[in-house]
């Protein structure tokens, strides 16, 4: 049978009217089919658009009606949840893909990276589903987009190329870079040998952190010019850090400042010929005990050209 006539069809057989499927997607599902998608899952995803019988609905003895989470997650479904209420759609994702709620530190680096405009919902979308397989669950995603419509495009971070635990690296380019802590995705964080730090505790993919300093280091000299303090870190709303740069063991500041909550950007700092031993510190404040969390993805200096 044709892709547009099977579409039809299902839907006629389900009285699914225009409204419960609009002619932009039954053109979508046809698609899907012509590009290679197997019809049992257009067929479950037609039957997820039946509203629950009027009947149904105003018995007293009815509480809810629910259906099983779903093992695969069409992105399309879940993206266009909640538009312009990225909170809603996050709960609504995890809960229908890993049965439960997000953590506050899965919530936290999600909502901001999306508020930011780094990431995309359908890239959020295959990153839950990678969580749900962490957990052991049996999980996929699939896109009724023809061709590859739903690649997500995103920058790539040209400095994984050169990624190193330790020393100054410099590019193809020219530029210099100083990598402290980085988080590289499935795999873990490389932190530079060079740091003192505190006692490093996982816990649910975030360092577990105490009040006090929590990283020093490396007090070397770095050539004269412009530099750039790359900062990418996810804690809690009102939990706070001291992110200050000093030279010559704390008797020159060079940039001092307090964040509070979630942070993504760069500080410029000026080095001249008579810094040495420049020093990062990063200082915790006392938070409440659910608040003494931190996920750093990214601490690095790199030299302006």
């Amino acid at each position: 049978m044709p892709a547009e006539s099977f579409v039809d069809a299902w839907a006629a057989a389900l009285d699914l009217t225009e409204i419960d499927l609009t002619q932009d997607d039954r053109l979508a599902l046809a698609n899907a089919i012509r590009s290679g998608t197997n019809r049992l899952r257009v067929v479950d995803a037609i039957k997820a658009r039946r509203p629950i019988p009027q009947a149904l609905s105003e018995r007293s003895g009815v509480q809810a009606i629910r259906r099983e989470p779903d093992h695969y997650a069409i992105l399309e479904n879940f993206t266009r949840f909640a538009p312009g209420d990225d909170p809603t759609f996050l709960r609504y994702a995890f809960s229908r893909i890993c049965g439960r709620d997000p953590t506050s530190a899965e919530r936290l680096g999600l909502e901001f990276d999306l508020r930011r405009g780094v990431t995309t919902r359908a890239a959020v979308v295959k990153k839950i589903v990678a969580i749900a397989r962490r957990d052991g669950q049996t999980a996929f995603w699939d896109t009724l987009l023809p061709g590859n419509e739903n690649e997500v495009h995103a920058d790539s971070d040209p400095s994984n190329a050169r990624l190193s635990p330790a020393g100054l690296l410099v590019d193809m380019e020219g530029q210099a870079t100083a990598i402290f802590v980085r988080e590289v995705e499935n795999v873990g964080w490389m932190i530079a040998p060079d740091h003192l730090r505190q006692p490093l505790q996982i816990n649910e993919g975030n360092w577990t952190v105490q009040p006090g300093w929590l990283l020093t280091g490396p007090k070397r000299s770095f050539a004269e010019g412009t530099w750039l303090l790359d900062l990418d870190l996810i804690q809690p709303p009102n939990a706070r850090l001291d992110v200050e740069i000093v030279a010559n063991s704390g008797l020159d500041f060079l940039q001092s400042m307090t964040l509070t909550g979630s942070f993504s950007g760069s500080l410029c700092i000026a080095i001249r010929r008579d810094h040495r031993f420049v020093e990062l510190r990063i200082r915790v404040h006392e938070r409440s005990p659910e608040d003494s969390w931190l996920r750093p993805r990214n601490i690095s200096m790199r030299q302006v050209p």
